[in-house]
């Protein structure tokens, strides 16, 4: 999930790494929240399609919560479950009760709180789908992120709306479509990569080999998040990027791509690096670059992660996430 305000980037408004666990509620309960969620109720019984917006390399869409709105949301695989700004919550009046610290960008973390039972609907007018989510996730508006051009970002959808469907990402022609799993037809043209789940968070099995001073370096092999909350490509973790000796290089070929704050108030530059090969969930990718922060950030709890997979991987694609069948579907 995004946390981090990134500045001075090009067709890149925030940040990187996802949403880390809560220290009072332990991996365990947030999964059971996503079983737990109400199954969506359907206008009608074929395949629901949303607009939605990538301008800014995120999917951003209209949704209306406890029947309000429409609200911009961005559609985050790096989130677990719905999740808003409190001020939302306190225009609604829902009950908002504490949850615990969260972590994201930066070592430090915010203290965030819960609601229960809370209507999602998505579309123009909020009834094309609709599902109760049992726990959704309020984050202080210290945490707000800027606009996304005209569009203020009131929150983030995760897992508890994905993973029930077979969710399709056109990025080309701005559109969303959610198609019940029985319903869904593979096309012929299609090149699949095998996507794996760690309490609802998806990850690939994957190895990057970096380029330093214009020769490969040793692989970084590992998991990389799925997080298409965020707009950039392919990220290496902080750790890994030192390891590797990316951090304090003065290779010609690297260049700063931006600069943030994270959570915890610290600092820091966006860097990219040139890489010789990408290989993710079994597949080669035609990304040549890897980028990464330079202070260390915070993950979800998926063994071995050392590193993310963005929106800006699949620019021009359409991206359909069948979590279900453990894969991602890529068509042009």
């Amino acid at each position: 999930m995004p946390i981090a305000l990134l500045l001075g980037m090009a067709g890149c408004a925030l940040g990187l790494h996802g949403l880390v666990e809560c220290d009072k509620h332990g991996s365990e309960q947030r999964e059971a929240v996503v079983e737990h969620s109400e199954m969506p109720a359907q206008r009608q019984g074929g395949p629901v399609s949303i607009e939605i917006h990538t301008q800014t390399g995120h999917i951003v869409m209209p949704v209306w919560i406890e029947g309000n709105g429409p609200h911009w949301f961005v559609l985050d695989t790096g989130n677990q479950n719905t999740t808003f700004y409190a001020h939302l919550g306190e225009k609604l009046g829902l009950d908002m009760q504490p949850l615990g610290e969260m972590g994201g960008a930066g070592s430090g973390s915010i203290t965030v709180q819960m609601a229960s039972d809370v209507r999602v609907g998505l579309g123009e007018d909020g009834e094309e789908l609709g599902f109760v989510d049992r726990q959704v996730t309020i984050l202080p508006d210290a945490a707000k992120l800027p606009a996304f051009g005209d569009k203020e970002i009131a929150g983030f959808l995760g897992a508890t709306t994905i993973e029930q469907f077979v969710t399709c990402i056109d990025y080309a022609e701005d559109e969303l479509m959610f198609t019940p799993h029985d319903q869904y037809e593979l096309p012929t043209d299609a090149q699949t990569m095998e996507l794996k789940l760690a309490f609802g968070f998806p990850y690939f099995e994957g190895t990057v080999v970096p380029r330093l001073f214009g020769k490969s370096i040793d692989a970084i092999v590992g998991n990389f998040l799925l997080d298409l909350g965020d707009s950039m490509g392919v990220g290496i973790e902080y750790a890994q990027a030192d390891a590797a000796g990316l951090l304090d290089s003065d290779d010609s070929e690297q260049r700063v791509i931006g600069s943030g704050q994270g959570i915890d108030g610290v600092r820091f530059e966006l860097k990219a690096s040139p890489a010789e090969s990408i290989v993710m969930g079994g597949m080669s990718m035609d990304d040549h670059e890897i980028h990464f922060a330079t202070t260390p950030g915070g993950g979800p709890p998926i063994p071995n992660l050392v590193g993310t997979v963005g929106s800006g991987s699949f620019s021009g694609q359409v991206v359909t996430l069948d979590y279900q069948g453990g894969r991602l579907i890529l068509t042009n």
